[in-house]
């Protein structure tokens, strides 16, 4: 696969923490031509560069711009073939807005150019304001059309910022704009989490001068108190029902796993060893969880059965295995040390094939995106700690500096619609 050194700015505000890097580009990419179809205006401008930056951040699009369109066609009637044959595009989307009360529809289609024909025509309802999370919709129909799997331009990332004593949480749309900062404190925040709904979040914020958990709703901002101690608390997660968060602590003199129900309070015990058991994460259907101990001399992946009680070893290679979760029914990601590096990995739970992701050192709190095919994690470089993320399908490699400070804890919210 070729190198390719894109620098994108995913906001164009001078407040915004993320900037990206395709580190690595797709070895074929596929090459669209981006037109609409009703005469040129402001909105259909920013449409089609919302779509372009959106496609161009995968790393497996190769957009054409304007000037170098042979000819400008409105519609699939007017396409002249061999002008898009000679520039080598394999498609053209037109797209229309059809402003309704306040709202912009977006009904955009996809022609094939060596098959001559329409392969897609579908429209998106807008809602009042809602121009940019429109726009992702379409570039997500784009990415599901040539890929087969879901796109996540419209989804959200949340993180924390630290710019000398001063840590943020975080809240953006996957390309960074509308930034929402849910906490700024001169202490800690650590461990953030998605509801399912992606309606809600749950954290650990230190502010206190010690570890409490907090859930907080988006849209209302209210905030609440979940749990509160004097030790080690880390590691919220929701369970997909939303009914229970499950988390890690050291309550009862050693670190455990632990459940609380999130409308009673009411705490359980889930793990109870001598040795360190912490990282909790939850399966899809809700029916297990897969957590970290080091109760077999170095930290491993187990999963425990919540109906059973029952737990089993999952990781066997490698004496370091750490901050596991579920990437599907079938296989898990996790840290795991190669020699003196720590790298991303996944595991088919099937046949327990280990595959490395990453290829940098320093790897931690990977999250994996809502549609299974791509990671983000944290990593240093120079000694400073930012975002990175590979795709699992295309292997496309990128990076997330941030312009001030630095980024860690990485989440990635559920699909939005």
């Amino acid at each position: 696969m070729k190198n390719c050194y894109l620098l994108l700015f995913i906001s164009f505000f001078a407040t915004s923490d993320l900037i990206l890097e395709i580190t690595k580009s797709a070895e074929k990419q596929i090459k669209l031509g981006l037109i609409e179809s009703s005469f040129p205006s402001k909105v259909g401008g920013e449409i089609t560069e919302i779509i372009k930056n959106d496609l161009l951040r995968t790393g497996e699009f190769n957009i054409v711009a304007g000037s170098q369109m042979l000819s400008i066609p409105k519609n699939a009637e007017e396409v002249i073939h061999r002008d898009w044959l000679l520039l080598d595009v394999d498609a053209i989307v037109f797209f229309e807005t059809n402003n309704l009360q306040g709202s912009i529809d977006i009904s955009y289609s996809i022609y094939d150019i060596r098959g001559k024909k329409t392969t897609l025509k579908k429209i998106i309802f807008g809602l009042p304001d809602s121009i940019r999370q429109s726009s992702h919709y379409v570039s997500d129909g784009i990415y599901k059309h040539f890929y087969g799997i879901e796109g996540v331009s419209s989804t959200k990332l949340m993180y924390v910022a630290k710019n000398y004593d001063v840590h943020r949480l975080i809240v953006s749309d996957a390309d960074g704009f509308n930034e929402q900062t849910l906490l700024k404190s001169s202490k800690s925040i650590i461990s953030p989490a998605w509801a399912p709904d992606a309606k809600d979040v749950a954290y650990v914020s230190f502010e206190n001068n010690r570890a409490q958990v907090f859930t907080q709703n988006l849209e209302s901002g209210k905030r609440e108190l979940i749990l509160t101690s004097n030790h080690t608390v880390s590691s919220p997660a929701w369970s997909p029902n939303k009914e229970f968060i499950s988390f890690t602590s050291t309550m009862d003199g050693n670190s455990e796993i632990y459940l609380i129900n999130v409308k009673t309070k009411q705490i359980e015990r889930l793990t109870n060893n001598a040795a360190i058991d912490t990282e909790p994460a939850w399966s899809i259907d809700g029916k297990n969880i897969i957590f970290t101990s080091d109760r077999s001399g170095s930290p491993q992946i187990y999963e425990l059965s919540l109906k059973s009680k029952l737990k089993r070893r999952i990781t066997t290679e490698g004496a370091y295995n750490a901050r596991g979760s579920y990437i599907s029914k079938d296989k898990i990601m996790f840290i795991h040390r190669s020699g003196e590096n720590f790298n991303i990995a996944s595991m088919n739970l099937r046949n327990r094939e280990l595959q490395i992701l990453t290829n940098t050192k320093s790897d931690e709190s990977p999250c994996i995106a809502p549609n299974g095919n791509v990671i983000i994690y944290a990593t240093k470089e120079k000694g400073l700690s930012l975002l990175a993320g590979v795709n699992i399908s295309s292997k496309v490699g990128f990076k997330l500096p941030a312009l001030y400070g630095e980024l860690k804890e990485p989440a990635w919210s559920p699909f939005l619609r």
